[in-house]
């Protein structure tokens, strides 16, 4: 009998004691679940026309790999290629053309810039760009 209630205590005991939670398992447990990778925010593209800005007439149109820098019929080209904000130029002189004439001092300022830029930094509207590199800045609006 003794053995009993000594049985039938300790279960009772047991039955009222405190339960302790189960502890979490990785499935269910968000601090231990790997965070998903930061989604790289959307870079503008470069296709389009441009105006230069401050360029009086100076338009650049980006279209197919290739650039055409122009103000009237005078223009100069090049290649590009764009790897988000990370830009490159080489000359195509065959898309350059002078119609006999000599290019403005702003077309001129607007060369180095534009064949030596290496990055392109876009407001956060994408309406703006600037193309920087080695041979200074050069300041885009979209038309």
């Amino acid at each position: 009998m003794i053995r009993t209630l000594t049985a039938a205590a300790l279960l009772l005991l047991a039955a009222c004691g405190r339960q302790e939670a189960p502890a979490p398992t990785p499935a269910n447990d968000v601090a231990a679940a790997p965070a998903a990778p930061a989604k790289k925010a959307e870079v503008p593209s470069l296709a389009g026309t441009w105006r230069v800005a401050g360029g009086s007439g100076l338009s650049a149109t980006f279209s197919g790999g290739k650039v055409v820098l122009s103000e009237g019929c005078l223009r100069r080209a090049w290649t590009y290629k764009q790897d988000r904000n990370t830009v490159s130029f080489a000359s195509n002189p065959g898309g350059s053309s002078n119609c006999g004439q000599s290019p403005s001092a702003a077309l001129e300022n607007a060369f180095g810039p534009l064949s030596e830029a290496n990055l392109a930094v876009f407001a956060k509207d994408g309406r703006t760009v600037t193309l920087s590199g080695l041979g200074g800045t050069l300041q885009l609006e979209r038309r």
